[in-house]
């Protein structure tokens, strides 16, 4: 027993010749055991000394317990300190043993703090107080002890320090209970020194014992593979020099060589150099053993991986035995994993983790300056929907090899998803960047060839900059994010450079559609209804159904607002579904020649839900179809025309009458009218505004009126807001008028041709006439008047 108490003592670092190097691993569990009662030791130190602080508050000078508790707080962090220094330490001995110093002293100087603390309250102190310090000075042993179980002189030393307060303390008192109690407390320290000494003997032999447990389970195991020719695993023996001895068919099968050339090679010669075959060579140069060591070699154009597991063997010498497991195929698994987490599979790009991961260090470098340039492409989904998702893989790999050729090999370019592209460009003028989105946009706007498809696609392109518009990568890419929605907005195919107020944009933007989500379920819509005016007659033929938000907040909110929020998240449909209702609803009670025109926008025209609202609308009122025109745009045919123009078909099967809106904006707008058969084309706003003034708007009215009429179609001018520009409509043949000059967009309520049985407008037109006829009349006479003074 006593040569095992040497033993630990040149482990544990008590008094004595200091062998800490000979088992560190040791050495580490105890400071690891020690350190997993830290939070409650801390927790408990801060509290006695609180309870302390407060009892003896009015009696002691608050400038002493003021420096007691700072010392008492060093002395705490300290300790914190200690712990948070073990992992860095492994197993290296040196390290080691400067933090078991460490906690030495630290303990040694807790105890003091507690040993001072009774010997400098208890003169003096009331008997309750003194009561408090001997129970706080016992208990504070009893704690140390227990704390420090795991080292030796740690606990002796803390121990003892608290032990020589108390006892001075209560000699100092002089009674004859004081000196009693002042004996009773060195027996006390007495047995928890026996105490601490037995207990870290049965720590340490408890951990030696577990250790060669497990040295001897490794062992078994081993000995078990040594039997085991199942998989890829075989036997290696080799000796100190890394000479192979008394190699296996399996090894020999593994390196593809014949067996008898391999006695005697060396085995590190058949490795690939690098770190793991230099890490090998140190632990047999040390006589280590070591556990699952990853070594790759080439045999060929061919390259493996073995885990090798090798201890020395008594029974040989101090060569080495082990087993070699062949993990070529699991490390090519872990390489395409990882492969997949860092690039995008398709166009073999970094992906979105790995850009972030990217822009995160280089925005913390110093030094370098990052640019971001976040772009997507304009009307992708147009085209991956129409041609096929083969063909939308094809073009984005296309994109991504263009992008490529665009920039340097020191910029990233990285797929976020979907058809999203970033490029971090660091250290390069606004300029510079610019200069290269000038280059991405020409070559992304020249054709791409899928198979037998030309196909043209342009792209939006947003910059940020740090640290002008973000010095943290989120904020950065958001911003970037913002400035390509931005560019998007004003037109596409164009870049743009973040500013501050976008940011702002964005939040408002964000706050209306939270709004809107709600807005329907809270009775916040609503139609209002602007007329639709026979030219001839002045009589209303009928209203068209423009939607209005009413924020309880904000006022009125115009469609152009918020319908393009609806779109992109989706509030589209719902939307769409209750207007039709609605407008169909309130048609109910106008009379019954009259019609309402309905909008549609291109997501409600790719609703399954479009034809049933529809029919459901119209059989639950009883209205016939024809007194419903549904208007469409160009926009509408040009994304996924064919079914569209399918649905189209079917709407107009029903009865309903369909309107092309805004006709002549767009480039195929005849095209449109030879494939289906409208019932009325919309003259846009652009042309009406001048056709007062400018020769090419008559003409293009003239245009549109003779080719609707020749195919049966009627013609609504839209905007007209002047008398003469009612009299050019007339006179060019357009059939119907709408705009402020008759009425604005106003609730069902206030539509006044509903209430009053005299046309109003086409008193107005009539009264345009009777002026018209005035003016040439009084023209007329002038004339007369001034040939009859010539004559005279």
């Amino acid at each position: 027993m006593d040569g095992r108490v040497k033993k630990i003592a040149h482990i544990t670092g008590v008094p004595g010749k200091s062998d800490i190097a000979l088992k560190p691993w040791l050495t580490k569990r105890l400071l690891e055991e020690h350190f997993g009662s830290l939070k409650a030791s801390v927790a408990a130190s801060i509290i006695n000394a609180s309870i302390l602080g407060v009892v003896f508050f009015a009696s002691r000078s608050w400038q002493i317990l003021t420096v007691a508790g700072l010392l008492m707080a060093i002395l705490l962090v300290w300790r914190v300190s200690n712990y948070r220094n073990l992992p860095d330490a492994k197993t290296d001995p040196v390290k080691l043993k400067k933090i078991l110093h460490s906690v030495e002293l630290n303990a040694a100087g807790l105890g003091l703090w507690w040993g001072l603390s009774v010997v400098i309250l208890m003169p003096g102190a009331t008997p309750s107080q003194q009561i408090l310090c001997a129970i706080l000075g016992a208990g504070k042993m009893a704690a140390g002890a227990l704390t420090y179980r795991t080292l030796k002189r740690a606990a002796y030393l803390f121990v003892g320090s608290c032990a020589a307060g108390c006892f001075i303390s209560l000699a100092e008192l002089g009674t004859g209970a004081a000196y009693a109690s002042a004996i009773l407390v060195m027996c006390y320290a007495a047995v928890l020194f026996a105490s601490i000494r037995s207990t870290e003997t049965a720590i340490i032999e408890s951990h030696e014992r577990e250790n060669a447990l497990r040295d001897s389970a490794e062992t078994i195991n081993m000995l078990l593979a040594d039997f085991t020719e199942q998989g890829s695993d075989w036997v290696l023996e080799m000796n100190s020099q890394t000479q192979i001895l008394n190699p296996s068919p399996q090894m020999a099968a593994a390196l593809q060589r014949p067996i008898e050339t391999l006695a005697g090679q060396s085995f590190l010669d058949l490795l690939d150099e690098g770190p793991e075959r230099d890490q090998m060579a140190d632990h047999i140069a040390l006589g280590r053993a070591f556990r699952n060591l990853q070594v790759s070699l080439s045999i060929g154009n061919d390259r493996f991986w073995w885990s090798i597991s090798l201890r020395p063997a008594l029974e040989m010498n101090g060569n080495y035995r082990g087993i070699v497991t062949d993990i070529t195929a699991q490390r090519q698994a872990e390489e395409q994993v990882s492969y997949m987490a860092h690039f995008d599979s398709l166009t073999d790009l970094p992906n979105r983790f790995q850009f972030n991961q990217r822009l995160t260090r280089v925005v913390k470098s110093p030094g370098i300056k990052p640019g971001i340039m976040y772009l997507d492409l304009d009307q992708f989904k147009i085209i991956n929907d129409t041609l096929g998702h083969s063909f939308g893989d094809l073009l984005l790999k296309g994109v991504a090899a263009r992008l490529k050729k665009c920039v340097s090999a020191q910029e990233i370019v990285a797929r976020l998803g979907g058809d999203e592209f970033a490029i971090l460009i660091e250290n390069r003028s606004l300029t510079e960047i610019q200069k290269i989105g000038d280059d991405i946009i020409a070559a992304l706007t020249q054709p791409f060839r899928l198979d037998d498809h030309d196909v043209i696609v342009g792209t939006s392109i947003g910059i940020a900059l740090s640290p002008e518009h973000g010095e943290d990568a989120e904020t950065l890419l958001r911003n970037a994010d913002l400035a390509l929605y931005e560019a998007k907005s004003q037109g596409r195919n164009r870049q743009i450079v973040f500013e501050d107020g976008m940011d702002q944009a964005a939040q408002l933007r964000r706050a209306l559609e939270l709004d809107l989500r709600g807005a329907l379920g809270k009775g916040e819509l609503c139609l209002h209804y602007q007329p639709l005016v026979q030219i001839d007659s002045g009589e209303t033929l009928g209203y068209e159904a423009l939607i209005r938000w009413e924020h309880p907040e904000r006022g009125v909110v115009m469609p152009d607002t918020f319908i393009p929020i609806a779109e992109e998240s989706g509030m589209i449909i719902p939307i769409g579904e209750w207007v039709i209702r609605q407008a169909i609803d309130d048609l109910t009670q106008w009379p019954d020649n009259m019609t309402v025109s309905i909008n549609l926008s291109p997501v409600q025209m790719r609703s399954p839900s479009l034809i049933t609202t529809l029919v459901q609308g119209l059989a639950a009122t009883g209205v016939e179809p024809k007194r419903v025109c549904l208007e469409i745009t160009e926009n509408v045919l040009m994304q996924d025309s064919d079914a569209n123009m399918a649905t189209l078909h079917k709407l107009h099967e029903i009865g309903v009458q369909i309107a092309l809106d805004d006709f002549g904006t767009g480039y195929s707008s005849l095209n449109y009218l030879r494939s289906f058969p409208f019932d009325k084309i919309k003259i846009d706003r652009c042309f009406v505004d001048e056709i007062d003034t400018r020769e090419d708007c008559q003409a293009i009215v003239r245009s549109v009126v003779d080719l609707a009429r020749s195919l049966g179609m009627t013609t609504t001018a839209e905007g007209v807001e002047r008398d003469d520009q009612v009299e050019h409509l007339r006179r060019e043949g357009c059939s119907e008028v709408q705009g402020y000059l008759f009425s604005k967009a106003v609730p069902q309520d206030q539509l006044t041709d509903l209430r009053k049985p005299v046309h109003s407008h086409a008193q107005r037109l009539v009264d345009m006439e009777t002026k018209r006829k005035l003016k040439q009349e009084i023209a007329a006479r002038v004339g007369r008047i001034q040939k009859g003074k010539k004559t005279g």
